[in-house]
């Protein structure tokens, strides 16, 4: 593993020499900033789980740390991410479970469940067989059926 200092330096130096960049070079805060946020990786005070790559990407974590410091800033935007995870999840789940309740036969009627319709066409050919029988003693036994 390379030491994140010499590779953070390293990736600011690059930026620096960048046309129009010189400007950054100049600037004590953001120098503060970087040499904070390299003591915090050393320290091994990043939270866990964060990606600081991924995350100096978004700006709304440089405004947290230029507002609350540097360990703050990225404390308060693991929180943030991690909060936004939690309530996208919460949300799939409340979509899963309604899904699955859409799914449950309805009953017709107020108090009691509706009989689900009887699929002859989709029926084997044995409880086919079967259902005629049932039919057919019914009949003998004086009672009626309905389809």
């Amino acid at each position: 593993m390379k030491p994140m200092k010499n590779t953070m330096q390293q990736r600011l130096q690059d930026a620096n020499t960048a046309p129009g960049k010189n400007a950054a070079q100049n600037d004590p805060e953001f120098e503060a900033l970087v040499d904070e946020i390299s003591a915090l990786v050393q320290q091994g005070k990043l939270p866990d789980g964060f990606d600081l790559e991924a995350a100096a990407k978004d700006p709304e974590l440089t405004e947290l740390m230029h507002e609350y410091g540097a360990e703050a800033g990225i404390r308060i935007y693991a929180a943030e991410q991690r909060a936004e995870e939690a309530e996208n999840n919460a949300m799939e789940r409340v979509s899963a479970r309604v899904r699955e309740r859409g799914q449950l036969p309805k009953s017709t009627r107020g108090g009691s469940a509706a009989p689900a319709a009887t699929n002859y066409r989709g029926m084997s050919t044995e409880a086919f067989r079967s259902l005629m029988q049932q039919m057919k003693k019914t009949a003998r036994d004086g009672g009626k059926t309905r389809l």
